[in-house]
Parts: C-alpha cells; structure tokens; sequence
C-alpha cells in the first residue's frame, strides 16, 4: 500500500516514534522510507558567500540522517537520505512531489490543553494541509 513513506527529520532526536511507524508501515510492501533534512536558507546569506557554514550544517545534517537510517535497517527496512537547502516547507512538499511519496510521517508536537492554539504555526499543520499525498502525525 504505501511503498515510498517520506519522514522529513530536524536535527533533535524526538524522532524515535516517526522512525519506528515508517518501518513498519513500509514493510509488508517492500517499501522504503526517504529521510529527508531541510537547511533552512538564511535569508541575505546565499550559500556561496559563506560556504563553511552551510557545510558544517550539511555535515551535521548527513551524521543524523545516517544514525535515524540505521534506525529504519533495524526492522529490516530500505531507507535513503536526502539534504536540501531552501524553505522547508516548500522543500518537503516540492521532495515528497518529486519523489511519488505515498505517505509523509512526522513528529507532531503534543497537545497543550493550556494554549491550544500552539501547534497551529507547526510544521506538521502546515504539511498536513500542503502535502500531495497522506500524511501521518506521530505524538
């Protein structure tokens, strides 16, 4: 059913739960799971002007993908990672587009009964009404 599951990662490691639903939503099908980090571009600061910056962030960005991978190969699942720079909205949803991604999972903030609101500004609100395909929110 879903083959190709897109889980767009930053670089915390709140990410355990997202990892583990991917894997196993991949694989009855054969499927892979794509991780995927966006470096938010900081606007006035072209990569080419200062080009060590954006590369230790790459490389950072690489290290984490590399040890969520080994976390999808754990249940026996395929996996690839992809660095991207630009806006990481338009990036996820551009990447999932390109990709045929079948399901984006991510790691949605919790519920706060205090201030309800919160998590309106979130990226997983924002990709769960911009995403070309279904996406599945991991608490």
């Amino acid at each position: 059913m879903f083959k190709t599951i897109l889980v767009p990662l930053d670089l915390t490691d709140k990410h355990g739960p997202a990892l583990d639903r991917a894997a196993e939503i991949a694989k009855p099908a054969g499927g892979e799971v794509l991780l995927l980090h966006v470096i938010e571009e900081i606007a006035g600061l072209p990569p080419a002007e200062d080009r060590s910056f954006y590369q230790r962030l790459e490389r950072k960005a690489d290290d984490h993908l590399g040890r969520a991978g080994q976390q999808v190969a754990g249940h026996g699942v395929a996996w690839r990672k992809k660095i991207l720079l630009g806006n990481r909205a338009r990036e996820i949803i551009r990447h999932a587009a390109d990709e045929g991604a079948d399901l984006i999972v991510l790691t949605a903030p919790r519920f706060d009964a205090n201030n309800p609101a919160a998590g309106w500004g979130s990226m997983s609100w924002r990709l769960s009404l911009l995403a070309p395909c279904p996406v599945l929110l991991v608490k």
